[in-house]
């Protein structure tokens, strides 16, 4: 069985490239495979994110450009 996201544009080919079952005793109910991002674009959901590292990050950005 193909993938309904299988023919997406993507620089992986292994993004969408398959469906696998939610719950392998019952393999009608069928979920999209985990989706790799492959650009640094996309922002992570925010419990995943150190909120510290983003905040020295873009201090130390600011502090930067005001020094160029």
């Amino acid at each position: 069985m193909g993938s309904m996201l299988g023919n997406l544009p993507s620089f992986d080919p292994h993004n969408f490239s398959q469906l696998r079952p939610s719950d392998p005793s019952n393999p009608s109910k069928m979920v999209p495979s985990t989706y790799r991002p492959t650009h640094s674009r996309t922002l992570p959901p925010p419990d995943q994110v150190e909120i510290e590292t983003c905040c020295h990050r873009t201090s130390n950005t600011r502090a930067w450009m005001q020094a160029n």
